[in-house]
């Protein structure tokens, strides 16, 4: 399940909702944001795993002092550059600022957006009608843990994705729709009990009786087509 107090979640979020980016598109880019993180969700340095040798480590690459920064490892002094002109900061100054979380998002979630890190873009893996989440790891790294990333996208999609307010519901249901049921069927004459948000067996008595009195099929599973008979005016 998403953590949403679990480092600067929000703060992704937030600025993903800023840029326009979809639902899955938000759970692939808060999925790197976890893998290249390890979870943490804080801004890290390349290495950072390394401990004491971080640092040394980070001087015999070939892009230093671009050396990757934030959320997603920004690297290469022509990303830096492209990174300051686009949030108007000065990145080649002082490429710590990477660090900085609201930067960092920044850099997250337009260059996903854009193709900044690799040329490749989200809008190349997911949009309506294509959701390639093992594909969309080009984004940022080739192929490397694309299998691990999208099992993370795929769980971030899940929890971002809302409840529908009218869900199906069947006996051992809980919550408000369950509530709301009961309520509209003893508005209409069924007795499926207290409202008290459980599809127990006396619900589900109801719900099959008013199925048969609507000409449904008396399944006893509140669908679309139930609903829409206990609440005439709801929208289907």
């Amino acid at each position: 399940m998403l953590n949403h107090n679990l480092g600067h979640t929000r703060l992704i979020r937030e600025t993903c909702e800023a840029h326009g980016l979809s639902i899955p598109q938000t759970a692939y880019v808060l999925a790197t944001a976890h893998w290249e993180t390890n979870s943490t969700l804080l801004p890290v340095k390349e290495g950072y795993y390394l401990g004491s040798r971080a640092e040394s480590f980070r001087r015999s690459l070939r892009y230093y002092p671009w050396y990757g920064r934030g959320f997603s490892q920004l690297t290469w002094e022509r990303n830096y550059l492209r990174a300051s002109s686009a949030l108007k900061v000065d990145l080649i100054a002082n490429p710590d600022l990477a660090l900085d979380p609201v930067i960092a998002a920044q850099v997250l979630v337009l260059g996903s957006k854009e193709g900044w890190f690799t040329g490749k873009k989200l809008a190349d893996y997911i949009r309506p009608g294509r959701t390639d989440y093992l594909g969309a790891r080009r984004i940022i790294n080739g192929t490397d843990k694309a299998a691990a990333i999208a099992d993370l996208a795929l769980a971030c999609e899940y929890d971002l994705t809302p409840a529908p307010a009218y869900p199906a519901l069947r006996r051992g249901a809980r919550g408000k729709a369950v509530t709301e049921a009961q309520i509209h069927l003893t508005a209409q004459g069924y007795d499926p009990g207290l409202p008290d948000g459980v599809f127990g067996a006396r619900t589900e008595a109801a719900v099959r009786a008013f199925q048969r009195s609507a000409g449904l099929t008396p399944d006893a599973i509140i669908g679309p087509l139930t609903w829409a008979a206990l609440i005439p005016e709801m929208e289907t």
